[in-house]
C-alpha cells in the first residue's frame, strides 16, 4: 500500500529512529508499490537496513531505510511482525483485496443495524454449508490452520475451499459483482481491516465488508464490521477517507480462514521483500 493511502502527507512528517532521535520532512516522490523518498529538513546518516517509524501526527507506519537518494531516504514500507510476535491477532499486512464495502447502519441505530446484519450474514453461511457440509463434513476441524500440517490436511483444506468456492461461484451474485471490479489496498488482520473510500462514514456505523482474497483457492469471506476511526486524507484528486473498522462476532471458521491467508502472504511479501532489498 502506497504511503499516500496510509498517511496524510499535506499534514507534515515526522520521522523516528529506534534510539528517539526525530527529523521533520517530506514525501519527495512514490516509486511505487510501498516504495518512496522521504527527505528531511536536515542532513541525517541513517544506515540501509534501518527502520524508521513515520508518522503524519495521528497514525505512523514503519519503513526500512534501502539507500540515500539524490532527495533523500529511499524507504520501503515494512508492515510486518517479527516472527517471535506471531500471535494470530498481531499479523497484519498490506495487500490488494477484491473489496466490497456497504452501510447497513448508522451509529444512531448502532445495536438494530449490528443484529440485522450478523443474522444475514449467518443465515447466507448456513445456506453454503448445506451444500458442503451436509454431504461431507470438514476432516481436520478441530485442527488450527496456521499450525504445522500434514500434506494430507492441507490438501484436504484446500479441497474444501475450492467446493466453497464454486458454490459462491454458483450462488452468490456479490461474488461475481465483486470479480468485476479492480483490487483494492487494504491494511487486514484478523480483527480488522483499513481501507480507502470516498465516503465519509462516521464511528460506530455497521458495515458490511464482503472480500475476496487473493489465494489459491480464491477466498471469499463476509462479516461484520463496526466503524472505529475515520481520517480525512488530502489528495490531487481531491478528499478522501481513511477508514478504521473491527470485525465483529465473526465465525472461527472464518477467522481461521483469515489467519491462514494473512500468514502464507506475509511469507510471499518476506521473500518479495528480500529479493528487493538484494538488488
Amino acid at each position: 500500500m502506497n504511503i499516500d493511502k496510509l498517511l496524510d502527507l499535506q499534514a507534515g512528517l515526522t520521522a523516528f529512529t529506534a534510539e528517539g532521535n526525530k527529523v521533520d520532512g517530506v514525501v519527495e516522490e512514490i516509486v511505487g508499490d510501498d516504495v518512496f523518498v522521504f527527505r528531511p529538513s536536515r542532513p541525517v546518516r541513517i544506515e540501509a537496513g534501518r527502520l524508521l517509524k513515520i508518522s503524519d501526527g495521528r497514525d505512523a507506519v514503519m519503513a526500512r531505510v534501502l539507500e540515500y537518494a539524490d532527495q533523500g531516504l529511499k524507504l520501503l514500507v515494512e508492515n510486518q511482525v517479527k516472527p517471535s510476535d506471531e500471535r494470530r491477532q498481531d499479523v497484519r499486512i498490506n495487500d490488494k483485496v477484491y473489496l466490497k464495502v456497504r452501510l447497513v447502519g448508522h451509529a444512531a441505530g448502532h445495536e438494530q443495524a449490528l443484529a440485522q446484519t450478523l443474522e444475514k450474514i449467518r443465515s447466507h453461511k448456513l445456506i453454503i454449508d448445506s451444500f458442503l457440509k451436509g454431504l461431507y463434513g470438514y476432516p481436520g476441524i478441530d485442527e488450527i490452520p496456521y499450525t504445522r500440517e500434514t500434506p494430507t490436511n492441507q490438501a484436504v483444506w484446500e479441497l474444501n475451499r475450492k467446493l466453497d468456492l464454486l458454490i459462491h461461484m454458483t450462488l452468490a451474485e456479490d461474488f461475481r459483482q465483486l470479480m468485476q471490479t479492480i483490487p483494492q489496498d487494504v491494511n487486514i488482520s484478523a480483527s480488522g481491516i483499513r481501507f480507502i473510500t470516498d465516503k465519509p462514514y462516521d464511528v460506530m456505523d455497521i458495515l458490511e465488508v464482503g472480500m475476496i482474497l487473493p489465494m489459491v483457492p480464491l477466498l471469499f469471506v463476509r462479516m461484520a464490521a463496526e466503524v472505529l476511526r475515520v481520517k480525512t486524507l488530502k489528495r490531487k484528486e481531491g478528499e478522501c477517507y481513511s477508514v478504521v473498522a473491527r470485525f465483529i462476532e465473526m465465525d472461527q471458521e472464518s477467522k481461521d480462514d483469515i489467519v491462514r491467508y494473512l500468514f502464507r502472504r506475509q511469507r510471499e511479501m518476506l521473500r518479495r521483500r528480500q529479493d528487493l532489498t538484494r538488488e
